[in-house]
């Protein structure tokens, strides 16, 4: 009998050297230690495919200044071949949402 549940592939060589250009990118747009920079969604639990997005979220005691579309214009601009998806969830009122992005995601930087 076939197992419903997926297992977590592990990162090929491909998919670690441009999560580390993302992650680089993400480091150098928001320096301000106070936000929490984190992956998410399919990539970060290991269930995605080729069409899957980056999903990025950014957390922090207050909205990001200036937004989040400076960053995703230098990811979309990047050698990152993922479609990047950034949320800021200072603005995110859906809690469900907020905890399943949450509960599996990967931090790149913690917050201080």
């Amino acid at each position: 009998m076939a197992s419903s549940v997926t297992a977590t592939e592990p990162r090929t060589p491909f998919e670690e050297r441009y999560l580390a250009e993302a992650k680089r990118i993400c480091l150098e747009e928001i320096p301000d230690p106070s936000f929490e920079i984190f992956l998410f969604g399919s990539r970060a639990r290991g269930h995605c495919d080729r069409s899957s997005d980056l999903d990025i979220g950014i957390a922090g005691p207050e909205p990001l200044p200036g937004g989040v579309s400076r960053l995703m214009n230098r990811l979309i601009d990047s050698d990152v071949p993922w479609r990047p998806q950034v949320v800021d969830f200072a603005l995110v009122t859906d809690e469900t949402f907020r905890q399943h992005a949450y509960a599996g995601r990967e931090i790149w930087r913690a917050a201080s």
